[in-house]
């Protein structure tokens, strides 16, 4: 078994010693997780390369997989796809091998969307990214439905993971030669978008309830909603906004706080 610090996974077995550390916005806390099958050269490079349409596919399934199956049941959980510039701008910072350092928000940044979320994988050998979701998704273990003592150290994988309308996806894959501690490593950054894990609605990541409730006719698998916007709200309070002065926030396309809140105004019967 592995066992996950607040820093750092250790395991020996093999005759070969693993170190895998992972970083969502802050550091995550004690898990366990169970060996890989498959890892170092008995995965193919294309396998995790994800400039490769089977890698890109495989990711999202796996997404879709765990968001389809949180406990207690989300009626709002949308299906998530690939994201091109989320890939793009994953790949950049995985490429730039900084180690367990999040970019910065403004570079995480993609058209439509606005910023997106970030999570963050290390590990001195490759591991496939199933190995990889896995452990994100068992931060669910630290984790209690609707309760406010939540803390995003241990639990931020996993939430922006099954982020209800965080369901665009985009990630990228680099062997980082030695850093700074000497140690070479393997760079997996995954970007979502929209950004998930606000921090006064972390202990309800999602709406539960009967799975596709919020989406009638539009769901796949008898579990995810597939009526998702392909626009974001850079304003927190667009909702609000709308509510009181539509036609002034919605009226004019072309005005600033239009752009701003896109998805409230392009996208009245979606999820978002």
């Amino acid at each position: 078994m592995w066992i996950l610090s607040v820093h750092i996974y250790i395991s020996f077995f093999s005759k070969i010693s693993f170190v895998i550390l992972l970083s969502s916005w802050i550091l995550t806390a004690t898990a366990a997780l169970p060996r890989p099958k498959l890892y170092g050269k008995a995965i193919a490079h294309r396998d995790l390369d994800t400039r490769y349409a089977n890698t890109k596919k495989k990711i999202v399934l796996i997404h879709n997989f765990y968001r389809a199956r949180v406990n207690p049941p989300a009626k709002n959980m949308l299906e998530m796809t690939w994201h091109k510039g989320a890939q793009e701008t994953a790949q950049r910072w995985a490429g730039a091998c900084q180690y367990l350092i999040h970019d910065k928000p403004i570079n995480i940044w993609v058209e439509d969307y606005g910023s997106c979320g970030q999570n963050i994988f290390v590990s001195n050998v490759e591991v496939d990214w199933m190995f990889v979701a896995k452990a994100w998704y068992m931060e669910n273990q630290n984790f209690t439905y609707g309760s406010t003592k939540n803390n995003v150290t241990n639990i931020g994988h996993y939430t922006q993971m099954v982020w209800y309308n965080s369901h665009r996806v985009g990630c990228g894959f680099k062997y980082c030669g030695k850093d700074a501690v000497n140690k070479p490593f393997f760079n997996y950054v995954c970007n979502y978008c929209p950004i998930g894990n606000h921090p006064k609605r972390l202990g309800k990541p999602y709406a539960t309830g009967k799975p596709c409730e919020k989406c009638p006719g539009h769901c796949r698998y008898k579990k995810l909603c597939t009526n998702s916007c392909s626009y974001g709200d850079f304003w927190a309070n667009c909702l609000d906004l709308n509510a009181t002065w539509h036609s002034w926030l919605c009226g004019d396309s072309g005005s600033a706080k239009h752009k701003a809140c896109q998805a409230t105004c392009k996208c009245p019967h979606a999820i978002r």
